[in-house]
């Protein structure tokens, strides 16, 4: 049938799960439970996870690192990031407000509210989660709009943690599987590109004997501090600090935008190819 999504996104109680004719690429989970949404799992080209829950050597330490998901640990004082902090705050999921599917694509918007731990909302956020396969490689882009309004005068302090961070599989790591971390500038590994600023950063490593996987991750100009400082790591985790340097306030009336793509990829990094992917994100 012409124009049949193979793409779809399909609603259980507890996730939407992006599959390719029936074969499920990505989750987006808003367990009720879980102290925030997050995507996992991430299945990439060669049929494996490329994301992970938790750090490999230390997962109750690092049970915040939710393959990949969004936080800021400094929301007026208020810590979005670690879950087990005396001041953490949620994000509570509302609910689903659309789903697309379209050919190769597909997408949702969410409601999602952060909830201080007295039960106060501080800032609503309309969150898009988008997926863009390319048959012919079975590769493909996760794209991430996130539209912050603050319900409350808010600061969103200086820290290195915020907003987006990626987890990667254990053996895809530069420590575990003799993985590598380049970025838009040339550099390579956590050695060279910790707290550089970049464009652009990816993380790519074995996800078999005899394969490599991984995801580029793309900040938008738009977004604040760009191109930021990143905060990465050799053990498999690697952040956009926008904030790093300094935070900033908003009003009440005002709102905040930001944008990400992620593509998951076969193969080892190609700087080439990664240069012109975000030339082409920077025009969206």
């Amino acid at each position: 049938m012409k124009g049949f999504p193979l793409i779809q996104a399909i609603p259980h109680p507890d996730k939407v799960s992006f599959t390719f004719n029936g074969e499920e690429l990505v989750g987006y989970v808003f367990n009720p439970l879980g102290s925030r949404p997050f995507l996992f799992p991430i299945v990439g080209p060669s049929g494996r996870y490329v994301t992970r829950i938790g750090h490999p050597h230390d997962p109750h330490g690092h049970n915040h690192h939710l393959s990949i998901w969004l936080g800021h640990q400094k929301v007026n004082g208020v810590n979005f990031w670690e879950q087990n902090s005396p001041d953490a705050g949620k994000q509570v999921h509302r609910y689903v407000s659309e789903i697309f599917d379209g050919g190769l694509m597909s997408f949702l918007t969410s409601r999602v509210d952060w909830v201080g731990p007295d039960g106060d909302v501080l800032l609503t956020e309309t969150r898009t989660v988008g997926v863009e396969f390319m048959a012919d490689t079975r590769e493909f882009f996760i794209d991430l709009e996130h539209e912050f309004k603050p319900s409350v005068e808010l600061t969103l302090g200086k820290t290195p943690f915020g907003f987006l961070g990626v987890r990667v599989a254990k053996t895809m790591t530069v420590n575990d599987g003799g993985g590598a971390i380049i970025n838009s500038e040339g550099m390579r590994n956590e050695e060279e590109i910790f707290w550089k600023r970049a464009e652009w950063c990816d993380y790519s490593g074995p996800i078999s004997p005899d394969e490599w996987n991984g995801l580029t991750l793309f900040d938008h100009p738009d977004n604040p501090d760009h191109p930021p400082h990143w905060h990465v790591r050799n053990d498999g985790w690697m952040c956009p600090s926008h904030f790093l340097k300094k935070g900033i306030k908003l009003g009440t009336k005002e709102s905040l935008k930001v944008k990400y793509r992620i593509f998951v990829h076969s193969g080892k990094a190609d700087p080439d190819r990664f240069a012109d992917l975000f030339e082409e994100f920077c025009q969206e």
